[in-house]
């Protein structure tokens, strides 16, 4: 009865992912060239706490691209895996903050950005800290030479929860401003020095990006 739930819980969250978009007024800030119907698969990296949209504008806007997501082995990943089931879009469960319990999951996506799939990462879940990008990402286009694009997403109206990353839903009506930074080409051969200096270039836009990052009680 538990995976009855959790699967019904995606569906109707789907549901209503759809009739907000429909209503949300937008201001896309794109310096990725994403929307050049002949560009390659890129790997999207954004907050935890903005990833609401994700699915459904990635199917309404990219749905020429297959697309997957990296979401976490718990039962609150299930159900990010059954709403991206509803938008067509596959699931790798793993953790982008626990490289050691996640490699299986690095591994498949890899094999889909190989494949041509966009592939979208929170770098800083699923636990956090938030607004902290964790290595995987960084390692993934790496491992791939597919372009790593930091995405920052803004509501101008949201219900803010209570948890670890202030999880945001944007009401109906919001403007949205989302913006895609240029993309990064990440070497195949770097030394920990470059790596970590790579890693905090990617963290750092993000959080440039972030405008209510001051009333946030994320640590760096």
């Amino acid at each position: 009865m538990a995976k009855i739930r959790i699967k019904s819980a995606g569906k109707i969250i789907a549901w209503i992912m759809r009739g907000i978009g429909m209503t949300l007024r937008w201001d896309i800030q794109d310096h990725a060239d994403v929307f050049n119907t002949t560009r390659s698969n890129t790997i999207w990296a954004f907050w935890h706490n903005s990833m609401f949209l994700i699915p459904w504008l990635h199917t309404e806007w990219f749905g020429h691209i297959p697309g997957t997501v990296l979401t976490s082995p718990s039962g609150d990943g299930q159900i990010i895996a059954d709403i991206c089931a509803s938008f067509g879009i596959e699931a790798s469960r793993g953790s982008s903050s626990k490289p050691e319990k996640g490699m299986s999951a690095l591994i498949a996506l890899a094999e889909k950005a190989r494949q041509g799939y966009d592939i979208g990462i929170t770098p800083d879940g699923p636990r956090g800290p938030a607004y902290h990008v964790q290595a995987g990402v960084v390692k993934l286009a790496q491992l791939t030479g597919v372009p790593l694009i930091p995405v920052n997403i803004h509501y101008s109206r949201s219900i803010k929860f209570k948890t670890w990353d202030k999880f945001m839903i944007p009401l109906p009506f919001a403007k949205v401003t989302m913006t895609f930074h240029p993309a990064h080409a990440i070497p195949r051969r770097m030394s920990e020095e470059e790596f970590e200096h790579r890693r905090l270039d990617i963290e750092t836009i993000l959080r440039a990006g972030t405008k209510d990052l001051e009333n946030s009680s994320a640590t760096h």
